[in-house]
């Protein structure tokens, strides 16, 4: 029989966003939104499960209503037939005070929550599966949970959870890990993993394995972030579709001072103007006489965007370019007389380079006793 099925995590709802100032409510509000779309998208395509593979919530301090809220939306899935699966993941872990243990949610019926550190079967004989899965406890004392997973069932799919980091070199201590070897080995026809923020397809050997990414933008990052999967079961192979239910969206734009003005740095920012975005501006190189006030600049087109931001690494052009102005050998002195006699000889654009290269240069050295100021 086929089956299908919908796979989330890292939702993070309750989190403060404590950078984005008065936007912190909005984009609160906006998480929910996303698991709301999330539920009727399961509810739409008549899914046959429902997985969370981890941080549905922030933390266990989250208000009594939010929590009243997800076990209302969980129920709505319930009366269409549709089971919850939950893997309790590093920011919403399992143990005496978990927000699992709420009676909100304890009360859920069609709602399974994994309760230990070993990978343990949930049965769903309707469905001719077997979903095996783990909860974050802390302190961890089993690192690589995937490794003890003994096949316990003879149904015709099994599913594995786990909220965990894929094998990196600088794992840290607040998660458990997954290695491709161990993906490989398990005998899972699909692993849902949790705990990175971006869409990515950890596949190995036989067993499909992906992170959904977290269904909207949780970090203000550069990420693949936004989606939820529809994972189809039939006997001919396994369908994966993403699908963007998260509004909001991140780009970094990097411009170099030297080469745009006033007017062409208001309009370079106009033209990223969307509401839903996310704008990190980075400003690099030279600034010249007359550079307009960044934080003004990014003051007036605010509305325009969700957030923006802006970091500064570029230098105030040098007052003189002429050796003279300098300290006797002095690097600056030095530096310019060089060019001074490359200019000479050389064409119209190739001057323009010279002096570029001249303020690039003093910029650097402007940390010595050698500025003129």
């Amino acid at each position: 029989m086929s089956l299908k099925l919908l796979h989330t995590a890292d939702v993070h709802l309750g989190a403060k966003f404590l950078s984005l100032g008065r936007r912190g409510e909005d984009q609160r509000a906006q998480l929910l939104q996303a698991f709301d779309d999330t539920v009727n998208l399961a509810i739409r395509e008549r899914v046959n499960l429902f997985l969370i593979a981890g941080d549905l919530f922030d933390s266990a301090n989250v208000s009594r209503s939010l929590v009243g809220q997800i076990a209302y939306r969980l129920r709505d899935l319930g009366a269409v037939g549709i089971p919850v699966v939950v893997t309790p993941g590093t920011h919403d872990p399992y143990g005496e005070r978990s927000i699992w243990r709420a009676t909100e949610l304890t009360e859920v019926e069609n709602l399974t929550v994994f309760k230990t550190e070993e990978m343990t079967p949930a049965d769903f004989p309707e469905l001719d599966c077997t979903v095996y899965g783990n909860a974050n406890v802390k302190p961890f004392a089993n690192k690589y949970p995937l490794a003890g997973l003994r096949i316990q069932d003879d149904s015709r799919w099994r599913i594995g959870m786990l909220h965990a980091s894929f094998e990196i070199p600088d794992v840290t201590d607040d998660t458990y890990i997954v290695t491709a070897q161990q993906v490989k080995d398990c005998k899972l026809d699909y692993l849902a993993l949790g705990h990175y923020h971006s869409l990515s397809d950890r596949s190995a050997g036989g067993t499909i394995s992906f992170y959904p990414g977290s269904p909207e933008m949780v970090r203000m990052q550069k990420g693949d972030f936004g989606n939820v999967l529809l994972v189809e079961f039939e006997e001919s192979g396994i369908e994966i579709e993403s699908v963007q239910v998260g509004v909001r969206t991140y780009e970094e734009l990097t411009v170099k001072a030297e080469d745009v003005g006033a007017a062409g740095m208001d309009a370079m920012i106009r033209s990223k103007a969307d509401v839903d975005k996310v704008l990190h501006l980075i400003i690099d190189g030279v600034r010249r006489p007359g550079y307009p006030d960044l934080e003004e600049l990014v003051d007036s087109v605010s509305e325009s965007f969700f957030h923006i931001t802006c970091t500064d690494r570029s230098w105030a052009a040098p007052s003189s370019l002429e050796p003279g102005a300098y300290p006797e050998g002095s690097p600056a002195r030095l530096f310019l007389g060089v060019l001074k006699k490359r200019m000479e000889p050389a064409s119209e654009s190739e001057r323009e380079e010279i002096v570029d290269a001249m303020q690039v240069g003093l910029a650097l050295l402007a940390d010595g006793d050698d500025a003129c100021g």
